[in-house]
């Protein structure tokens, strides 16, 4: 049996390579005398340190990011191998477009942005997008926009979690908007599993990294690796795990222990807006108002969808969902989408209900607040979204509505895994490998 698998602790899950990325943040960030994060995790409830993303400009919707040609993976390249990422975008109220420029910023595992470009970037130290269309023939006129790097004018130097900044032309603080993304090295093999147990009176998921370094690593001490998990994209809320055990020479463990691995989460819903008909998760279209409206079935609380594994990164998914004539990109449609959430007993919670997912990068917007209806006990309110596939959640600032952990169910999710190695020289962690699996 092979080494990278001899430790599983099967589950009955599902495992499956897709080449992912992640990161993640330690529990003990107050020193700011030196670049190197302590080894640690995240907070139980997952929020990252120094994981912060300018807002995104208003106008500015339906924001991917991802291998070029791989819609539903997350946005990780291998430093010097010719892979692509491709940003796309749309801007709403727009004429006929104008450019915009990029800006690149490395950070450490922990977020933190932290070198200059010179020391991360070859060729320029910044960009301009001069590919943009007009959608065609829609209700709601945007401007699509598209960018592939690396390219002739900005490449990488350094492995590393990285941010895009896009702006208006030439001015880096007249912020749109802000992304993750991630550049390895693939220079470690990475078997990854999971083992199953409970905390806290609910079930659990710890993943379990098994690492064998490459060549280019001989050098690297076991304490200087750190191993970071995320699931489903969220790299907000990554969890880092503690320092290793050496299995022998050659091979180190890693995983989370209970108290801090992953826990049955509150339900997600999905919607695939695709094709604009009465189906699964369409209750309504009415095509005679404009914007088009799409009424949603019934959200209830304790029961979500089994999401569809190309959503679970996270991000919208538009071409490979649209199911209508012509070009997803510039001719799917922006519509009115009502959603309807029933609570427990369908009683009103004491704080505000905000709907949030794939739409807005999972922010929790006030602006997305839902309305209660005494006369139907539930919240309802309307969103303008592009044609595609979304994941989405509901957001309740009410303890006491929240459900209790032992009523909550592990449910199929991805996870990735950020394998980091800190560089005494640049003082800064290198990301040298990362795997994403299917897991519960």
């Amino acid at each position: 049996m092979s080494v990278f698998v001899r430790f599983f602790c099967v589950v009955g899950l599902a495992l499956l390579w897709l080449g992912g990325t992640g990161c993640a943040v330690p529990e003990d960030l107050a020193d700011e005398r030196t670049s190197r994060p302590p080894n640690g995790y995240t907070d139980a409830g997952g929020s990252m340190a120094r994981f912060t993303l300018a807002p995104t400009d208003d106008q500015v919707r339906t924001i991917q990011l991802y291998p070029t040609g791989a819609e539903t993976r997350l946005p990780i390249l291998s430093l010097g191998s010719g892979e692509t990422l491709t940003l796309t975008f749309d801007v709403l109220g727009e004429g006929t477009g104008r450019p915009l420029s990029v800006y690149i910023y490395h950070a450490d595992r922990s977020w933190r942005r932290d070198l200059v470009p010179s020391e991360y970037l070859r060729s320029f130290l910044s960009d301009d997008i001069r590919t943009y269309d007009i959608s065609r023939a829609t209700e709601v006129r945007y401007v699509h926009y598209t960018y592939q790097f690396p390219n002739a004018n900005l490449d990488f130097l350094l492995s590393g979690n990285y941010i895009i900044r896009v702006t208006e032309q030439g001015q880096e603080n007249e912020v749109l908007f802000e992304r993750p993304f991630f550049v390895s090295e693939a220079a470690a093999e990475v078997g990854f599993g999971f083992r199953s147990g409970f905390s806290g009176g609910g079930a659990v998921t710890q993943p379990v990294v098994e690492l064998q370094p490459g060549s280019a690593l001989r050098d690297v001490q076991p304490f200087d690796y750190n191993v970071c998990f995320v699931r489903n994209g969220r790299f907000e809320r990554g969890r880092c795990a503690p320092e290793p055990s050496l299995i022998d020479i050659t091979l180190l463990q890693f995983y989370l222990p209970r108290e801090r691995a992953f826990g049955a989460d509150e339900p997600y819903y999905e919607v695939d807006l695709g094709r604009l008909q009465v189906g699964p998760q369409v209750a309504g279209v009415d095509y005679s108002s404009s914007p088009f409206e799409v009424l949603l079935d019934l959200d209830y609380q304790r029961f979500g969808t089994e999401a569809n594994q190309a959503a679970l990164t996270g991000q919208p998914v538009v071409a490979a969902s649209y199911r209508e004539g012509g070009d997803g990109n510039v001719n799917a449609e922006y519509v009115d989408v009502r959603f309807r959430y029933v609570p427990e007993d369908e009683e009103e919670a004491r704080g505000p209900v905000i709907v949030t997912g794939a739409f807005n990068n999972w922010q929790i917007d006030p602006a997305n607040t839902l309305a209660w209806d005494p006369s139907v006990g539930r919240y309802e309110g309307s969103l303008l979204l592009k044609q595609g596939l979304y994941l989405y959640r509901y957001f309740i600032d009410d303890p006491a509505a929240a459900p209790s952990d032992a009523t909550l169910t592990l449910q199929p999710s991805l996870y990735t895994a950020f394998v980091y190695v800190f560089d005494p020289t640049r003082q800064t962690d290198r990301l040298v490998a990362t795997r994403t699996i299917l897991g519960q």
